[in-house]
């Protein structure tokens, strides 16, 4: 198990494929983000701030949702070599990070998020291959007679002991759901700002609402009976998205405001000023 997830080793030191994965949706995201905000004209530093403030907020909020859960002891909260990242706690505090950086720049923040979310649904998908290596994110065991087709069925940790037993890859479905909601955030039109990031964002909690269902439980923590301490937190964060856009639909003159503070950068706004005072002259 640890040899498959190795890429090399020198003396204790070892490069992972999960962390090269991580790393290469981190990288994805950025990438992606930079070329949207360059191409709409927004604020040219967005997608590096971005960065810089969601990767420690989310790895902050990962942490400790997963000492929440009961995935990792309180203790190892700082120990970053023992795994234990939850996604719905990472994504909740990187979105907030953002969503707080944005009000300090005096940006719109729903223009922000349809900015940033195509990029970070593409991050996302890249992401989701970390739990190939880790034999993480799987479903129940396929039965013997069952049709076995990879990427549906992948390895589990104890195929690498008696070379038989696989489960069906929910991080593949994840991973699909990903890359779909990616692609539509990006060909979409935009409409009224955050419509698009809040339309995708509340399908994806969705989603993965419904996939953690099919997730061995083995080691998750489950509370209130069958319910997992990640769904609650999906459900929490999809009601605040469900709320948030029929306020959005009840109150247009907060989305007009909106459009007036887009997160446009100085060279545009300066054009646009200059174009206004050459309208009034």
């Amino acid at each position: 198990m640890d040899s498959f997830n190795t890429v090399f080793s020198v003396g204790s030191v070892a490069l992972s494929w999960n962390a090269v994965m991580l790393a290469l949706g981190i990288l994805t995201a950025v990438i992606v983000s930079g070329i949207i905000v360059k191409k709409r004209g927004a604020y040219r530093d967005l997608a590096l701030d971005a960065c810089i403030i969601g990767i420690p907020m989310g790895l902050l909020g990962g942490r400790l949702f997963s000492a929440l859960s009961g995935r990792i002891a309180f203790s190892a909260f700082f120990r970053l070599s023992q795994s234990g990242m939850n996604l719905p706690g990472a994504l909740l505090f990187s979105g907030i990070g953002i969503a707080v950086y944005a009000r300090i720049k005096k940006l719109s923040v729903s223009e922000v998020f349809d900015l940033l979310v195509p990029g970070a649904f593409f991050g996302l998908a890249v992401g989701r291959w970390s739990d190939f290596f880790l034999c993480d994110g799987l479903g129940p065991v396929v039965g013997g007679n069952v049709p076995k087709f990879f990427p549906l069925v992948t390895f589990t940790r104890q195929y690498f002991i008696d070379h038989a037993t696989v489960a069906y890859a929910v991080f593949f479905l994840d991973f699909l759901v990903c890359l779909a909601l990616g692609i539509t955030a990006l060909l979409l039109k935009k409409r009224t700002p955050g419509t698009v990031s809040r339309m995708t964002i509340t399908i994806y909690l969705f989603a993965a609402f419904v996939l953690e269902w099919l997730r061995d439980g083995s080691t998750r923590q489950i509370v209130f009976g069958e319910v997992r301490f990640n769904q609650i937190v999906l459900i929490a964060m999809l009601l605040f998205f469900v709320g948030l856009s029929l306020y959005r639909v009840k109150h247009p003159a907060a989305m007009s405001k909106e459009q007036k503070t887009g997160p446009e950068s100085p060279e545009t706004q300066a054009e646009e000023k200059m174009n206004k005072e050459g309208e009034q002259v």
